[in-house]
């Protein structure tokens, strides 16, 4: 992972804002990077949090003109080494590498067995009175969705609780046979890492899901969305990632500022026009970033509407989620 903010790490870490279990990057590369932390809500360094989970940071490169080269040349394969090994073999294991297309990896990152998710959304206001680490107060339950872990992120778990459902989280390959045996109201489909077109356990789940559920996708899910509908995805030159991406809701004209982090798109002159709506533009390079079905309760979006930290324009689409279950019940 390559960031461009210049200054990192002078925040600390957490445990209230972890997205995951762990952090799966294999390495960071950074500008400027501090082992010390002012925050008052930091309860460990980023050093020792990396160290901890034995990630290696490169700092004092010039990460914006790398971003630059990635951006002309699109997204490469790389490798990292401390022991001295020569700069040319390094380019051919680099080199030898796999590309992301073809490669199948929600099945590495996904949950060993089904779990049920209850906190919810961190208050920071409580948390500012003196009482770290405290909840907003829990929602009453009025929903059962079922989440597919193809990598999800732990603040779609937590914005789910705040809109009243009460949250099982599956392994990618369980059957929708099993998912239709919890009962649920809804199925979440989450994000995850890697080419969607691999993963056809899950593509063939969800074509036999649609109709019976309502459904909601986020990233990778949205990309399998798509496939199951009868589309295709194919691969960007370099993604798109961070925040500050622009993208224009068609059924309202507003422009939503959203956090996004893929590397592949739903191709929508693939999808069939007369089931399939599309709800959203990227306003950079007019991909797409959302559609819904015509008479099926099923939508999903390419970007991240849970993004934490992040803008929260995209809030709504988890009121549209319950909306559709509650009509539906």
């Amino acid at each position: 992972m390559c960031l461009t903010c210049p200054h990192i790490g002078n925040v600390g870490t957490n445990s209230d804002d972890e997205e995951s279990a762990k952090p799966y990057i294999e390495a960071l590369i950074v500008r400027d990077f501090t082992a010390l932390a002012s925050n008052w809500r930091s309860r460990e360094t980023a050093q020792r949090y990396l160290e901890r989970h034995g990630i290696p940071v490169i700092w004092d490169l010039d990460t914006r003109a790398l971003v630059r080269h990635l951006r002309k040349v699109g997204a490469l394969r790389g490798v990292i080494a401390t022991d001295g090994t020569p700069s040319d073999q390094l380019i051919s294991e680099a080199r030898a590498l796999p590309t992301m297309v073809g490669r199948e990896l929600a099945g590495r990152v996904t949950c060993e067995k089904p779990y049920s998710w209850t906190r919810n959304t961190y208050d920071i206001d409580g948390a500012r009175s003196g009482l770290p680490g405290v909840s907003s107060s829990t929602p009453t339950h009025r929903y059962h969705v079922v989440a597919y872990d193809y990598g999800i992120k732990q603040n779609i778990l937590r914005l789910l609780v705040d809109h009243g459902c009460e949250v099982t989280v599956v392994p990618a390959r369980t059957t929708y046979e099993d998912v239709l045996a919890l009962k649920p109201n809804g199925v979440f489909l989450s994000n995850g890492p890697g080419d969607p077109e691999p993963i056809g356990y899950a593509i063939e789940n969800i074509r036999k899901l649609v109709g019976r559920v309502p459904i909601f996708g986020i990233c990778l899910g949205h990309q399998l969305c798509g496939l199951a509908l009868g589309g295709r995805t194919f691969k960007l030159k370099f993604g798109h990632h961070g925040s500050n991406h622009p993208v224009k809701n068609l059924l309202t004209g507003k422009i939503e500022i959203t956090a996004q982090n893929h590397g592949f798109c739903v191709d929508p002159e693939s999808l069939p026009s007369s089931d399939i709506e599309v709800t959203h533009l990227n306003l950079n390079d007019h991909t797409n970033e959302g559609f819904r079905h015509r008479s099926l309760p099923l939508f999903s979006v390419q970007y991240h509407p849970e993004a934490s930290p992040g803008p929260h324009d995209a809030r709504y689409l988890f009121d549209r989620f319950t909306e559709m279950m509650r009509d539906t019940m």
